[in-house]
């Protein structure tokens, strides 16, 4: 557990850093080299053992939790609407106008721009290679799971 909260501390000081680098992977940069150092700390102390592949096995599952939580935070609209009203009160109408939903698919839109999934090209969006081979993946991931579309 112990560290778990150490690679949650580094990646809030990670966080603060210049760069156009992604809370994902500023949290990767972080959490694989620590999840290393565990797995050497319990190999050499616990051997290949069930309580050291438990170790690392809770570690990876605490990481992809957090990983989990964070990115649906960051993607969610009601979210979005308590960090506003977290800051002060608004009247219904003023609030509509922060959350209309043609801005929050802006504001989507330029988070898939700005993490290189989509980029504008000749007044269009389009899929980067980046794109592609994410959509690719959440492809087979829904065929392997069985929620294929239309």
């Amino acid at each position: 557990m112990g560290a778990f909260v150490a690679t949650l501390v580094l990646h809030a000081a990670a966080v603060r850093l210049p760069g156009r680098v992604d809370s994902v992977r500023r949290f990767l940069l972080v959490g694989v080299p620590a999840g290393v150092l565990l797995s050497a700390a319990v190999f050499s102390t616990h051997g290949h053992s069930v309580e050291a592949y438990a170790a690392i096995g809770l570690y990876a599952f605490l990481c992809e939790l957090y990983i989990f939580c964070f990115t649906l935070a960051i993607s969610s609209v009601s979210v979005m609407m308590l960090i506003t009203l977290r800051e002060g009160r608004l009247d219904e109408g003023r609030f509509s106008a922060v959350h209309e939903p043609g801005q929050m698919v802006d504001l989507r839109i330029s988070r898939l721009i700005r993490t290189a999934f989509l980029e504008h090209e000749q007044g269009r969006l389009r899929l980067t290679e980046k794109g592609v081979r994410l959509d690719r993946a959440f492809a087979a991931l829904r065929r392997f799971f069985g929620h294929e579309t239309g």
